[in-house]
């Protein structure tokens, strides 16, 4: 087990909403639907898959759950400025999807690009939470073209060869989580908001996170402040919870 500090809360964030998709919606229409209105938000991106890496990284982080039952999601990712055509909007992720057209990781310290189309298919990708998290997007995004040059700080590409080797079955490669070696899609995303003051995942270890630990932390830490306020700003109580919607009623295994 992973060590993990509980929060105090005795109910969940309701601002995190389950809607469910309306027919026909794929996922980047709900995306589109739910995410962040305006320059003051960001939008981050949960997505939980059903092919073979999206299995095993799903199974890998039971650690980071009492129940020991799989994540219901696989990945994360930041969105960029919304696009005319919500498939055509740019998000930024350090993934483990073989992906054409990434170049040379080195470069960009495993940030890639994609587009939001590349996972509106909802049979591949049945689960979804769109976050809506209180912090101005030109920021993040100055943040993650920052990350692409701090390796020193945090080197994505460990991660991506720690969990290269376990999602493939090399040797005998462990759980990278139970070393401290976040999945680097949330990991990466951890860096780029803490760099601009905001805690995504409280209670959980620093650069060793994971997608289930933000789903965790955006149900269940929503009562703390997580932004480090300036002056004038108030308590920062609520205010800066994070919000949302999901629709995630795919399960690995049955539940009670």
């Amino acid at each position: 087990m992973l060590r993990l500090q509980r929060s105090q809360a005795t109910s969940h964030n309701e601002t995190l909403e389950k809607i469910l998709r309306k027919k026909g919606q794929n996922n980047a229409q709900y995306v589109a639907a739910h995410g962040a209105q305006g320059k003051d938000h960001t939008t981050l991106v949960l997505i939980g898959g059903v092919g073979a890496v999206d299995f095993r990284l799903r199974v890998a982080q039971a650690h980071a759950r009492d129940d020991l039952a799989p994540s219901a999601f696989s990945h994360a990712f930041l969105m960029g400025a919304a696009a005319k055509s919500a498939a055509k909007t740019t998000v930024y992720e350090v993934s483990l999807y073989g992906r054409a057209g990434i170049g040379y990781p080195p470069a960009t310290n495993g940030v890639a690009t994609a587009l939001l189309g590349e996972y509106a298919d909802v049979t591949h990708y049945p689960n979804i939470a769109v976050l809506r998290i209180p912090v101005p997007a030109k920021a993040v995004i100055a943040a993650v073209e920052r990350f692409q040059h701090q390796r020193s700080t945090m080197d994505a590409l460990e991660h991506q060869l720690a969990w290269w080797a376990f999602v493939w079955g090399v040797g005998r490669a462990p759980n990278p989580l139970l070393e401290g070696i976040g999945i680097p899609s949330a990991a990466f995303s951890e860096y780029v908001l803490s760099s601009v003051g905001y805690d995504l995942v409280p209670g959980f270890p620093s650069r060793s996170s994971c997608p289930e630990a933000i789903w965790q932390s955006a149900r269940w830490w929503f009562e703390m402040p997580r932004r480090q306020l300036e002056a004038g700003e108030g308590d920062g109580k609520n205010r800066h919870a994070i919000a949302g919607a999901f629709d995630a009623e795919q399960y690995l295994v049955p539940t009670t």
